[in-house]
């Protein structure tokens, strides 16, 4: 007896999933697409040991749907090693998909990518306006290269 066809979804999102909310530990995670082809993922709370593995596979589950992603931590509260594993980790996956990424913080995440990235390596951002201008800087980039090509 042979079992029934289907598709199963690897390494890409169920795309109804984009508005998807995600509670772990003291943080809330929301994804919200903020124009074709970006999304902006939002944490709220605290960032932790509890949670900020959950952080990366949240955004990781996330970027097959755009092309760029704005992650926004402006209403993490607590920030811990944890988060900054998180985000070397969403760091190498963005890589991998060839997902431009830029990350706006509040002042716990300043303060711990000052210990732990003293090479600037992270795409931090003081705002989100400054965050969605680099984001459309390499799209304009892309595009002159394409076309020159």
């Amino acid at each position: 007896m042979t079992s029934p066809a289907g598709t199963i979804r690897l390494y890409r999102p169920d795309p109804n999933s984009i508005c998807e909310s995600k509670r772990c530990g003291r943080a809330t995670f929301t994804v919200h697409p903020a124009s074709p082809g970006r999304i902006r993922i939002a944490a709220y709370g605290d960032v932790d040991a509890v949670n900020g593995r959950a952080l990366g596979h949240y955004v990781e589950a996330h970027t097959g749907t755009s092309q760029q992603l704005v992650l926004d931590l402006r209403a993490v509260d607590f920030f811990g090693t944890q988060g900054f594993t998180a985000l070397y980790y969403i760091s190498v996956q963005c890589t991998r998909r060839d997902v431009d990424w830029m990350l706006v913080g509040s002042p716990p995440v300043h303060r711990l990518l000052r210990i732990c990235d003293t090479s600037s390596e992270l795409p931090l951002c003081t705002d989100l306006a400054s965050a969605l201008a680099r984001l459309d800087q390499i799209t304009q980039c892309r595009g002159r290269i394409a076309s020159a090509g």
